[in-house]
């Protein structure tokens, strides 16, 4: 299924949604000649995999079946009989020629006889018992070249030459002829399109036809036909085409930066259906709302029939912004429902592209099974999520870790600015050390279960991975307030009222705030407030880029209480070289 048949079927859905309609799925499938092998089972999957379920169709039934269109032929010529018997069409016994309008070709010419002028005894002669092929043609209304015809979209259109019947030519007296009259049942007894489409849409009830703007030729045709049945037509609004970026209409085969097609989209581009839906939407559908992410539920609330008049341009932009935001959402659900299903689609495809590079027995996982630890890292980096291959080559320290790939312009005698005074005897590296063997982490790292990031009780669901952060950081400062303080206060009353201080605060697993807030009240004057935050930030901002220097290469990414909750004690010892054999716990 081609992006552009489901953003029409799309609109159609929201607004039967919208106004407590039937979203009604009919397969038109009366050209044999291009009949395609499972076609009608892949729609009905591509549409299932979009959310978009049908009221009535194939496979489910409903009160206006059969919904194959080649199942309603006797149908088709009981109602081209009902236009013959009124005089409304016509038998016409001369050889027909094919003409393309929009998409479909279809019989127009070659009525060169007046067959519209036979009588009505002398037709039905000719064709009883198949003595004669004929089709079947519709006789125009009086002054059909003048009329107008309402769109939703376009407002009052007129016939084109290219629409059906739009071509009429007159004798030397003026008079009509009937060459261009528009087939409505074949030489074969096979309605065309148009005429099919006309009766369906009147016995199932259709009350909107949203359809794209190429079909704009045959509106007059359509017309016509309602009025010669004396039905009531449908509201009828004609969305733009889809185009590239040089205005060209998009086909399979375009050059484009991705895919056109939905299986591919879905199976090789791991698209969620919410962001292809939600990116579809917003293509020639003006939005009343300033938000653009929107899941199902909301398009159906906002949605109305005010479209763009116009093509719209089709870029992976916006597609690419709408994936990251609904991947965070499947995440945030995650953490608070306690849940991996709606993340594991995505999961599994970060695992193929994975196996897909290295071999299994490479690739980290701190022991877990494969998909537990990829569901970590997706978690601790939800926002940042866009395909498979682009989420793997952004972290694939957490899965695959390469030290000759560790950035060499940090290392462990970086000097630190010129600025931070009050640890300059001491090396990124060692208070690394100190850091490791002297916080009580160890046990910590150890119990990052998947069972704890996402714990089965909601009320502490969303809190563990975060808490686990903010414990790491605390810790982390703590460590440089002690070296900062006992190496510029040496005076051992202030110094032993601050290592109280900093030991109650570890207990308490303060945030970085409380911390910075409470040591600066316990010191005597000389030091204020404002210096200690800056010379705190400071400090750990090269401890910081050490950190992801070591564990990740020094890319961005997650914040490195979560890269080291994730990556575990041991595999951050064995990062940044340092000996945790005497680390508590």
């Amino acid at each position: 299924m081609h992006i552009g048949g489901l953003r029409t079927a799309l609109f159609s859905y929201l607004l039967a949604k919208k106004t407590g309609g039937q979203f009604l799925l009919r397969i038109e499938d009366t050209d044999a000649k291009r009949f395609v092998k499972d076609a009608e089972q892949r729609l009905c999957d591509d549409l299932r995999w979009a959310g978009l379920e049908w009221d009535e169709g194939p496979q489910i039934g409903g009160a206006f079946g059969p919904y194959k269109q080649s199942q309603r032929n006797h149908i088709y010529q009981e109602y081209a009989k009902q236009l013959v018997d009124s005089g409304s069409a016509y038998r016409c016994f001369c050889a027909s020629t094919n003409q393309n309008v929009g998409n479909v070709a279809y019989s127009t010419g070659g009525c060169h006889q007046s067959c519209s002028s036979l009588p009505s005894a002398q037709a039905e002669e000719r064709a009883v018992d198949g003595k004669e092929a004929f089709t079947v043609r519709l006789r125009p209304p009086p002054a059909s070249a003048k009329r107008v015809f309402p769109d939703l979209v376009y407002g009052k259109v007129q016939r084109l030459k290219r629409s059906p019947s739009g071509a009429r030519s007159e004798d030397g007296n003026g008079d009509v002829m009937d060459a261009s009259d528009p087939v409505l049942v074949k030489s074969d007894g096979i309605p065309t399109y148009h005429f099919a489409n006309v009766v369906d849409d009147h016995l199932m009830k259709i009350t909107h036809v949203i359809r794209g703007s190429e079909w704009l030729a045959s509106l007059p045709l359509h017309y016509d036909l309602y009025n010669a049945f004396g039905w009531e037509p449908p509201l009828f609004a004609h969305v733009g085409l889809l185009v590239d970026q040089d205005g060209a209409k998009l086909s399979k085969r375009s050059n484009n930066a991705f895919s056109l097609d939905i299986p591919t989209l879905r199976r090789e581009q791991g698209i969620l259906p919410e962001a292809l839906r939600n990116y579809l939407a917003l293509l020639g559908w003006s939005n009343p709302q300033r938000e653009d992410l929107m899941d199902l539920s909301e398009l159906i609330e906002n949605f109305d029939l005010k479209f763009v008049k116009g093509n719209a341009v089709v870029t992976p932009n916006k597609l690419w912004y709408l994936q990251k935001g609904h991947v965070f959402r499947r995440c945030k659900t995650v953490q608070e429902n306690g849940t991996l299903e709606p993340i594991q689609p995505i999961v599994e495809s970060i695992e193929k592209e994975l196996l897909s590079l290295y071999s299994a027995s490479d690739i980290y996982t701190r022991d877990l099974p494969l998909q537990s630890y990829i569901a970590q890292v997706l978690l601790i980096d939800a926002k940042d999520y866009i395909t498979a291959p682009q989420f793997v080559a952004r972290n694939q320290h957490f899965f695959h870790f390469d030290h000759s790939q560790v950035p060499t312009t940090t290392t462990t005698t970086t000097v630190m600015p010129e600025d931070i005074t009050l640890i300059n005897k001491e090396s990124p590296q060692q208070l690394l050390s100190r850091f490791l063997s002297g916080c009580d982490l160890q046990q910590s790292f150890q119990a990052t279960t998947s069972a704890q990031i996402i714990p089965k009780t909601p009320e502490g669901s969303h809190a563990i991975m975060d808490a686990l952060a903010k414990d790491i950081f605390a810790a982390l400062q703590n460590t440089i307030y002690r070296s900062m303080l006992t190496q510029n206060h040496p005076s051992p009353e202030i110094g032993e009222r601050v290592m109280i201080g900093l030991r109650f605060l570890e207990q308490k697993r303060a945030s970085p705030a409380q911390l910075a807030a409470y040591v600066a009240g316990q010191l005597g004057n000389g030091i204020t407030p404002d210096e200690v935050l800056s010379q705190q930030k400071s400090c750990l901002k090269v401890l910081m880029k050490v950190l992801r220097t070591k564990l990740c290469y020094g890319l961005p990414g997650p914040s490195m209480g979560h890269v080291m909750a994730v990556l575990g004690w041991e595999e951050c010892c064995r990062r940044m070289g340092v000996d945790g054999s005497e680390a508590k716990g």
